[in-house]
C-alpha cells in the first residue's frame, strides 16, 4: 500500500484517563491472582485489556487508512518496539530461574511456553494442554501469556481484514460488527460445551477487543450521534464503572466464562471509554495520578506479578499472605525499572530499524532456548536425582511405544477421558486376554500391570472412565451406568479375557450416610455378580493411600530447590487406614461374599513397614495429590505378577 514518508501516521490523542482504566484493569488482576479472597472475579480485568487495545488499535488503523497514511511495516515496527522489550526480559528472568528451581518435566513444559510465548500461540499451547492430569495453572509461570497470544493474533488478522476492507470501500462499521457478533455467537456456543476452547480460543474472545473497535469508529466518524450521547456522559461513566465492580463481585473462578458474563468488563470498559475525559468517573477517579502511574506500567506489571507468584507456589505450595505481599510489591518495582529503563529507551529515539532487527532476532534466540529444553526433556542432567514424572505418560501417548504399550488397535470400549479416548494395550495385533478395569487410578496401575504381565506374554488392555464414573454398574448417573454397563458387556463376551483388574479410587467418605453405603456396597457386589457369571478372575486393587500433597514439593535436588516439609512429605500407613476406614470397612463386608476374589492393597508397596514416603528409593512414589507415579506403578506391577504366579 503507497505510504508517504512525508505524513507520518497518526495517532490517537492521550487520554490519561485511559491509562487510569489499564490500572483498574491490571490492579483487579494483580490482586485476584495474590489474594483471590479480596476480589474473586478479578480476572476479567483482562477483558478490560480487550477492549482498550481494540479500540486504541482501530482508532490508528480507521484514521490512517482513511487518510491513505497506513503503513504494515509501520504499524508492526510499533508493536514490536513496544511489546517485545519487556517481554523478553520477563521470559529471559523465567528460563534463568526455571533452571535452578524446576524438575524436568516442568522446565520442559516451561520450554514449550517459552516457544509458544515468543510465537504469540500461549493460548492455543495451554488449550492444548488442558486435561484431567494437566498440571495445576497456579504452577505454570507463563500462564498469563494467554491473553497476549490473543491480542498479537487479533493485531495479526484484523489490520490485513480492515486494509482489504478499505481497498473494496467497504463500510468499516458493518464488517466491524458482523465480525463481533460472529465471534460473540461462537463464544456463547462454545461456552457450554467446550467452556476451555470458549476461554482459550480467539474466535470465543476476537469480540471483547471488537467492542473497543466499533467504540472507536462511532468516536471517528459518528460524532452527531456522540455529542448528544455525551449529555449523558456522567451517567454512562458511573454506569460502566458499576458494571465493571458487579463482574468482578459476582463473578468467581469457577464461573462460566467468558459466555454472558463477560459483557460485564467489555461493555463497562466501553462505557468508560465512550463518555470520554470530561465525565465525572473519568476526570474524578480514573486520571488519579497514582492510576495513571499504575497504568503507564500496566504492561510490565501484567508480565512480572505472575511468575513471581507461580515460581513461589511452585517452591512452596501454599505461599504465606506476607510473602505474596512482598511478591506483589516486588513485581511493581520491577515494573516501574522496566518501564523506565527499557521500554521507554527502546520506544522513544531514533534507530528504529536496527532496535526492531535486534529484538526480533533475540525472540528468536528465546524461542530456540524454550524449543532445545523441550526437546531435551527438561535437561535432566541440571540435577542428580531422577524424577519420574514425566508429561508424556498421559499427554504424548506415542512415548507409550516405548514401554511396549501401543495406544492403538481396538478402540472397542477404549478408555474414556473428558478430552480423550485412549486405545491401549501391550500387542496392538492379538487377542486381548486380560483387562486393567476402571477409574484414572486404573489407567496409572496399568502402566505396571502391563509392563509386568505383558512381559510374561499376556496381551492387557486398559477399559474404563477416567473422572466422574466408578467403574461399577447399576449407578445414578445415566451417562456412567449406561458407558460402564457397555463396557462390562464386552469384558464379559470376549471368552479370550480370563482376568479382570479392578481399580479406582475411594468414593466414600469416613462421613458418608448410611444411604450412600449402602448404595456403594450394592453396586460393587452387583459388579462382582456380573462379572463372574463369565468365569472372569478378579483381582480388586484397594484404594490407594493417598499423598494428599503436591509430591513435587518434596524433592530437594535442585541449588534452590523446593522447601521440604518432611512431616508431610512421609506419613503413617494409620493415617491413611484411619482416612479410609468406612470404605475399606464396605469393601470388606462385600468381599466376604466373594472368596474367589483375589484382593491387593497398595499399601503394601507405598507404605512398607507402615510408613509411607513420598519420595522413596530415589524416585517420586506419586504423581500427584492421589495418583502413585509410573515408578511406584512398575513396582506395584511386579507385586502382583509375584502375587498371581
Amino acid at each position: 500500500m503507497p505510504h508517504d514518508s512525508q505524513q507520518p501516521p497518526l495517532h490517537p490523542k492521550y487520554r490519561p484517563d485511559i491509562d487510569g482504566l489499564r490500572a483498574i484493569a491490571v490492579l483487579s488482576v494483580v490482586i485476584f491472582h495474590a489474594f483471590p479472597e479480596w476480589l474473586p472475579g478479578g480476572f476479567i480485568g483482562v477483558d478490560i485489556f480487550f477492549v482498550i487495545s481494540g479500540y486504541l488499535i482501530s482508532t490508528i488503523l480507521f484514521e490512517n487508512l482513511d487518510q491513505d497514511r497506513f503503513s504494515f511495516a509501520d504499524f508492526y515496527s510499533r508493536r514490536i518496539r513496544r511489546i517485545f522489550p519487556a517481554l523478553l526480559l520477563v521470559l529471559t528472568s523465567c528460563y534463568l530461574v526455571g533452571w535452578f528451581i524446576l524438575l524436568a518435566d516442568e522446565f520442559m513444559q516451561l520450554g514449550k511456553h517459552l516457544l509458544g510465548g515468543v510465537s504469540f500461540v500461549s493460548n492455543i499451547v495451554l488449550w492444548s494442554e488442558s486435561g484431567y492430569f494437566d498440571n495445576v495453572p497456579d504452577t505454570k509461570p507463563l500462564l498469563h501469556l494467554w491473553s497476549l497470544g490473543i491480542e498479537e493474533q487479533f493485531y495479526i488478522v484484523w489490520p490485513v481484514l480492515l486494509w482489504l476492507t478499505w481497498k473494496r470501500r467497504v463500510n468499516f462499521l458493518s464488517i466491524t460488527i458482523f465480525i463481533a457478533l460472529a465471534s460473540f455467537a461462537i463464544n456463547i456456543a462454545t461456552v457450554y460445551t467446550n467452556p476451555v476452547a470458549a476461554f482459550y480460543s480467539p474466535l470465543s474472545r476476537f469480540w471483547e477487543l471488537l467492542i473497543g473497535a466499533i467504540i472507536a469508529y462511532v468516536m471517528l466518524y459518528q460524532q452527531e450521534s456522540v455529542s448528544v450521547w455525551r449529555r449523558s456522559s456522567n451517567a454512562l461513566s458511573i454506569i460502566g464503572l458499576g458494571l465493571f465492580i458487579a463482574g468482578t463481585v459476582l463473578l468467581a473462578k469457577t464461573s462460566l466464562f467468558p459466555g454472558w458474563w463477560a459483557l460485564l468488563p467489555t461493555l463497562g470498559g466501553a462505557l468508560l471509554i465512550f463518555s470520554g475525559p470530561n465525565a465525572w468517573v473519568n476526570q474524578k477517579i480514573l486520571t488519579n495520578k497514582v492510576l495513571v502511574w499504575f497504568g503507564l506500567i500496566s504492561f510490565p506489571l501484567y508480565l512480572w506479578h505472575w511468575p513471581l507468584l507461580s515460581f513461589a507456589r511452585v517452591m512452596h505450595g501454599d505461599v504465606s499472605f506476607q510473602t505474596r505481599l512482598i511478591l506483589v510489591a516486588i513485581s511493581i518495582g520491577l515494573a516501574w525499572l522496566t518501564y523506565r529503563l527499557i521500554e521507554t529507551p527502546i520506544r522513544k529515539g531514533g534507530r528504529n530499524r536496527l532496535k526492531v532487527t535486534s529484538l526480533l532476532l533475540l525472540m528468536v534466540v528465546v524461542g530456540y532456548a524454550g524449543w532445545s529444553i523441550h526437546q531435551r526433556n527438561g535437561l535432566e542432567f541440571r540435577y542428580r536425582k531422577m524424577i519420574v514424572i514425566k508429561p508424556e505418560q498421559v499427554h504424548d501417548l506415542t512415548k507409550w511405544e516405548d514401554k511396549g504399550m501401543y495406544p492403538r488397535g481396538d478402540c472397542t470400549p477404549g478408555f474414556i477421558y473428558p478430552e480423550a479416548h485412549i486405545c491401549a494395550q501391550t500387542k496392538s495385533d492379538e487377542p486381548v486376554d486380560m483387562v486393567v478395569f476402571g477409574d484414572s487410578h486404573a489407567f496409572v496401575a496399568y502402566w505396571g500391570i502391563s509392563n509386568a504381565f505383558g512381559s510374561a506374554g499376556h496381551n492387557v488392555k486398559l477399559v474404563g472412565k477416567g473422572s466422574g464414573c466408578l467403574p461399577l454398574v447399576n449407578q445414578a448417573n445415566d451417562t456412567c451406568r449406561d458407558l460402564i454397563n457397555e463396557q462390562i458387556a464386552w469384558i464379559n463376551q470376549q471368552k479370550n479375557i480370563h482376568t479382570v483388574f479392578i481399580s479406582f479410587r475411594n468414593p466414600l467418605e469416613n462421613s458418608a450416610s448410611l444411604d450412600e453405603v449402602s448404595n456403594f456396597k450394592k453396586m460393587v457386589r452387583a459388579t462382582f455378580q456380573e462379572l463372574q457369571t463369565s468365569h472372569k478372575k478378579i483381582i480388586y486393587l484397594i484404594a490407594i493411600p493417598e499423598a494428599r500433597i503436591n509430591p513435587r514439593l518434596c524433592v530437594g535436588d535442585l541449588p534452590f530447590g523446593r522447601a521440604i516439609n518432611k512431616e508431610k512429605c512421609s506419613f503413617s500407613e494409620q493415617r491413611e487406614l484411619s482416612n479410609q476406614a468406612l470404605y475399606r470397612q464396605s469393601i470388606s463386608d462385600v468381599l466376604n461374599d466373594f472368596p474367589n476374589i483375589t484382593v491387593f492393597d497398595p499399601a503394601t508397596v507405598l507404605c512398607p513397614n507402615g510408613e509411607c514416603s513420598i519420595n522413596s528409593s530415589e524416585t517420586i512414589m506419586w504423581m500427584d495429590d492421589n495418583h502413585i507415579s509410573e515408578s511406584a506403578s512398575y513396582i506395584q506391577g511386579k507385586r502382583l505378577f509375584t502375587l498371581m504366579k
